[in-house]
């Protein structure tokens, strides 16, 4: 899983990209990029180099074990799937973990979003 700030720049510790990378903040809407979560609103080609659609259900996302609100969730690209999240308002500043449950799966364990007022 990837994330991003809606400016396309990179969410993470200040030091992890110098000048690239930033902490999400409480409140903000950010990207989440991820494969693997199902069938969309429209049909998918195999053989097609660009692929959309609406996930036909939204994902179940969670920040520091707080549900995040789901703006958008479809696929992008062939396999590969954005999540629109807002970061809850209520986190601290740190490393929080991050899920996403769609269809009874759920992304890896271990995955973190830094946060930071």
């Amino acid at each position: 899983m990837a994330a991003r700030h809606a400016d396309q720049s990179l969410i993470g510790p200040a030091s992890l990209y110098p000048g690239s990378s930033a902490p999400a903040k409480p409140g903000e809407t950010v990207e989440l990029y991820a494969n693997g979560f199902g069938t969309t609103n429209q049909a998918v080609g195999s053989a097609s180099v660009s692929q959309g659609g609406m996930l036909s259900l939204l994902p179940a996302v969670s920040i520091g074990g707080t549900s995040a609100t789901v703006t958008f969730a479809g696929l992008v690209a062939p396999g590969l799937f954005q999540i629109n999240v807002t970061v809850p308002a209520s986190l601290s500043d740190g490393d929080q973990p991050l899920s996403a449950t769609s269809n009874g799966s759920s992304t890896q364990s271990g995955v973190l979003i830094t946060v930071r007022h």
